[in-house]
């Protein structure tokens, strides 16, 4: 994620001990010592802060006005010894801890549910909203005071959850509208599901398939389309807001493996999908696509297990 002034960047180390998993990520979810998080200058390109979390950091974003960095912790360890050795359902629970971005001091870390991931704020910046992938819930925070966040509700993302562990929907990332609705995307049952932040008990208002592994997704400038990229067989998938509608684009294997994310680049039809490339040998790749034209413009290689991406204004 980037500050509001786009000179510093913000991202996650997970410190996940080698030897334990495949590939450079190791295996996602197992670290055993805690992560952190990093503040990068983005003109000297040196690191100019970094603050201890919790293990196995997620997903990291930045309040709008820049003074807090949020970063979610998809601790599956901390799960596994739970149901494991049988102990109170807290004890499972990941953290999400909030950090003050020009102190560098962790604020809080406030314990919300298994496996947290996905995180997106209100309209207001009052209300955080994060995924609970294998208990297959929606969490909300009010984070008025960043320093004392309040568990508001945790629902149900679908009327069938599987148990503990072995959920029936994996909700995995987020997308907040600009009118408040939370767009959650679920990689089990392949579908978006649209909850009203006033009434999330009242379950998803709408779902919709996509075919596929549902991933991190971005609307549009206007607001009126909501771009998913999908995985198992790489897709970007575009979902009409009012009608719920959707259409796909082919991501070829030679430009794309394990699509991630998508991110759009404002008042311009073009935006970025980044692809995971198979975290070991098959590098990833930033596909730019001109969803006006509905192609692939260019395909930039890039390092492995690539995994997000953010918007830098000019800088001076």
């Amino acid at each position: 994620a980037a500050s509001s002034d786009g000179q510093f960047l913000f991202f996650n180390l997970s410190n996940y001990v080698t030897g334990g998993g495949s590939g450079p990520h190791g295996a996602h979810g197992t670290g055993t010592v805690p992560g952190s998080l990093i503040k990068w200058d983005v003109r000297t390109q040196r690191k100019v802060g970094e603050v201890l979390v919790d293990r196995s950091p997620g997903d990291v974003i930045v309040s709008r006005d820049g003074t807090l960095a949020i970063v979610s912790h998809y601790d599956l360890a901390r799960l596994a010894d739970q149901l494991t050795r049988g102990r109170a359902p807290e004890e499972g629970y990941s953290t999400v801890a909030i950090v003050d971005t020009a102190s560098m001091r962790l604020l809080s870390n406030q314990p919300v549910c298994p496996t947290a991931h996905g995180l997106g704020l209100s309209p207001t910046g009052k209300q955080l909203y994060i995924t609970c992938a294998l208990s297959d819930e929606l969490a909300t925070l009010d984070i008025s005071d960043p320093a004392r966040p309040v568990l508001t509700s945790k629902v149900k993302v679908g009327s069938r959850p599987g148990p503990l562990g072995n959920p029936s929907y994996t909700p995995y990332a987020l997308t907040v509208h600009s009118d408040g609705g939370i767009w959650v995307s679920n990689n089990k049952s392949g579908d978006v599901r649209v909850f009203d932040p006033t009434r999330p008990s009242d379950g998803p208002q709408r779902i919709i398939p996509v075919g596929g592994v549902a991933m991190f997704s971005d609307f549009s400038s206007d607001g009126k389309t909501l771009y998913v990229p999908r995985q198992q067989d790489d897709r970007l998938v575009a979902i009409d807001v009012a009608t719920g509608t959707t259409r796909d684009l082919l991501l070829p294997a030679a430009s794309c493996l394990n699509a991630h994310v998508a991110k759009v680049l404002p008042q311009s039809p073009l935006l970025t999908v980044i692809c995971e490339g198979d975290h070991q040998a098959i590098k990833g790749t930033a596909l730019s696509i001109d969803t006006a034209a509905w192609k692939i413009r260019s395909v930039v290689p890039l390092g492995l297990f690539s995994d997000g991406v953010t918007l830098l204004p000019a800088l001076n």
